[in-house]
């Protein structure tokens, strides 16, 4: 399956505790439609996964027409690890599972593009218009993290590492143009990077880094967080006027893709914004598909 026009080439990557969410997750996307497309979903697993484990996950696949699941092990390919310090923002044994999606070049050989998406976010429509991106010879696409709503981020994101404001994505929702990452080099030096240096934010830092001049900033309706507000959308248009259009303040009234950072778990707390999205997708695929696991 290489570079079918007709596929949207979709990634996970998830371990043992992420597992439940990563159903939920992808029950909103199959969910949320597709049109006339194909979906291609690859999961990038710890090992702390089996494939019985998996199960569920292909079994839904399955009752969906015109999409595809397959797995990979990153960790059995490879002897070399991730490097961290005590900064890391992710416990140990999550560190690895980050930094997975940095082999979606070699996983998706041949193919021209592909979605990554986080497990803890939930889809409320169809994205193939995010899928088409004119990516214009970017290598990555993303929504502008809230790092860069504080200045103090936005001086040293520009003065250590030479990002422009407001360029810095969130690597929860990232669309990679694989051709164009392969063209130059970035898949090795982002492995060879994250391998040898610690970060704070583990796999997005070394995103940014690596591509900060071939970084495309999508619309804010592809990554709304619980706590964003209308006065940071504001802010955002002020930092970057020529983009204004990518951050209305419709897109927190009509989100396409809900990303639950950091606490804000809607599995885990009360009173989280957005969580009727999250906890409706969980009913919904309960309702139609507990009885299997069940059994």
């Amino acid at each position: 399956m290489k570079n079918d026009p007709d596929t949207m080439n979709i990634a996970y990557s998830l371990n043992r505790y992420y597992l439940p969410y990563t159903r939920i997750s992808m029950y909103s996307l199959l969910t949320a439609g597709k049109g006339d497309r194909n979906l291609r979903i690859l999961l990038s697993v710890d090992q702390d996964l089996n494939e019985d484990d998996l199960a569920p996950l292909f079994r839904m696949a399955s009752c969906f027409p015109g999409c595809t699941l397959e797995a990979r092990w990153p960790l059995s390919l490879t002897s070399r690890r991730f490097v961290s310090d005590e900064t890391c923002c992710l416990s140990p044994d999550a560190v690895q599972v980050a930094y997975f999606r940095l082999f979606l070049p070699e996983f998706f050989d041949g193919e021209a593009r592909c979605l990554y998406l986080d497990s803890d976010l939930v889809i409320t429509r169809p994205l193939a218009d995010l899928y088409d991106t004119d990516m214009d010879g970017m290598c990555i696409a993303g929504v502008t993290d809230r790092l860069c709503l504080e200045e103090p981020h936005l001086r040293r994101l520009k003065d250590e590492w030479g990002i422009g404001a407001g360029y810095y994505i969130n690597a929860g929702v990232v669309l990679m143009n694989l051709k164009e990452i392969r063209a130059s080099g970035g898949d090795r030096e982002a492995l060879e990077l994250a391998y040898h240096k610690p970060f704070r934010y583990l796999d997005q830092d070394v995103l940014n880094q690596v591509y900060r001049d071939k970084v495309r900033l999508l619309p804010k309706t592809y990554n709304v967080f619980p706590d964003d507000r209308k006065e940071d959308l504001a802010f955002l248009r002020g930092l970057l006027p020529d983009l204004e259009d990518l951050f209305p303040d419709q897109a927190l009234a009509d989100p396409a893709i809900v990303q639950y950072i950091g606490e804000q778990k809607p599995w885990a707390a009360q009173g989280v914004p957005y969580e009727a999205f999250w906890h409706d997708a969980e009913k919904a695929y309960e309702k139609r598909f507990k009885s299997q696991e069940d059994g």
